[in-house]
């Protein structure tokens, strides 16, 4: 809904509930004495929420506070209902609104979420505002509860479409960077199968020489296939939509999987050396957890010298299983570690060097790896001194429970 409409609406809304004569300023005066007290409460209830619970420290109020300010605000300068003007005239209740929703969509996650982030908002004014003003006229706080359920529902209303609008944004950003870089695979595949077509037509084909381009289009192939895995990954991650398929399994197996699947080249780069003792076992979605393996090995080899070598090392670390990828190649400055998980963020030596890739792998291993509640970071001494990237996830127990 547009925001003039919202806008509209509640103040259509404000005027059919609420006593015109209704003082609104002991309403402002009780939810500003205790402002700090329902941001509290409000961070800790949040914190709570299903959503979150992977990872409490994103429930950071955020845009919360302007709105809770903005509200109290309204309330102060309307002192008489009769002077309200609807909440979302207010731009800076618009704007913080629309704010919170865009980093929450950062975060990963979707409408639902914040909904009930206002909702949650709303709900702690509330209590607020019957435990402050008990003796207060019932139509005051009846008016000034219309003033903040209308701005908090026309909050929630202008963050639904700042997300809307981000999601198709996005979608467009997806589709323009699939069409770039995989273009590139897709004109080695169409080259190699011509050449292969072109010779076998001759009177007497080289086997050997086919084999090679039919393995150079077998290697685009599955080159485009780990884009679009990404591409798919990345999606879900930025739409809040990962859906776990988990079962008992082993790291030692995910990652002899992933390995089975690299090109006997690349193959021959890695190292992987399975911990003494018994195996690690998680539930987890080994499908998923396959293609951050394949990832992160594939950056080390891509961003490494033609012949260096990638190993690998697992561990067990407590209850959790550590996984380091570590590489000799491009390394990192300082600046750069935690913003190559950011989406469509790559090194500017990468890009200088036309070392391909779409800016979504690692994006798309961080919201993978969060899913199944676990951590993933890089560390680097620095350009050219290679790169570790650690991936933990939560073990089962001798219990059988993670």
């Amino acid at each position: 809904m547009p925001e003039e409409a919202v806008a509209t609406d509640l103040d259509q809304r404000i005027e059919d509930v609420v006593d015109a004569d209704a003082d609104l300023r002991p309403i402002a005066e009780a939810l500003a004495a205790r402002r700090d007290s329902i941001l509290e409460a409000w961070l800790r209830i949040a914190r709570e929420q299903p959503f979150h619970q992977d990872k409490p420290d994103a429930a950071v109020a955020d845009h919360i506070p302007t709105v809770l300010d903005s509200i109290i605000a309204i309330l102060w300068a309307s002192e008489r209902a009769s002077a309200v003007v609807a909440p979302m005239d207010d731009p800076t209740v618009a704007a913080a609104a629309a704010d919170h929703a865009r980093v929450r969509f950062e975060q990963g996650l979707g409408p639902v979420a914040v909904v009930t982030e206002f909702r949650l908002l709303r709900h702690e004014i509330s209590r607020a505002l019957i435990d402050s003003v008990e003796d207060a006229p019932a139509a005051d706080i009846l008016a000034g509860q219309a003033v903040i359920d209308d701005a908090l529902d026309g909050a929630a209303a202008i963050g639904l479409s700042a997300l809307s609008q981000r999601i198709e944004t996005l979608r467009e950003e997806f589709l323009a960077t699939t069409l770039h870089d995989v273009r590139q695979p897709i004109t080695l595949v169409t080259g190699s199968l011509d050449l292969a077509a072109r010779w076998l037509a001759e009177p007497e084909p080289d086997h050997a020489r086919l084999a090679d381009v039919i393995d150079s289009a077998v290697l685009a192939v599955g080159e485009i296939n780990t884009m679009l895995d990404t591409l798919g990954d990345a999606t879900r991650v930025a739409m809040g939509a990962i859906d776990l398929q988990t079962e008992p399994t082993t790291f030692e197996s995910i990652i002899e999987e992933a390995l089975a699947l690299l090109d006997p080249e690349s193959r021959r780069r890695v190292t992987f050396a399975p911990p003494a003792g018994p195996r690690l076992v998680g539930v987890w979605d080994p499908n998923l957890l396959r293609r951050v393996v394949i990832n992160l090995v594939s950056n080390a080899l891509k961003y490494s010298p033609e012949d260096g070598p990638v190993r690998i090392e697992l561990a067990r670390d407590g209850g959790m299983a550590r996984l380091q990828v570590r590489d000799h190649g491009m390394g990192l400055e300082s600046s750069e570690l935690r913003m190559v998980f950011e989406r469509f963020v790559r090194a500017d030596r990468a890009r200088a060097q036309g070392i391909p890739g779409l800016g979504l792998g690692l994006y798309a291993c961080r919201g993978i790896v969060s899913a199944h509640e676990g951590t993933i970071e890089l560390t680097s001494d620095g350009p050219s001194l290679g790169t570790i990237a650690e991936v933990c996830l939560p073990l089962v127990d001798d219990d059988g429970e993670g």
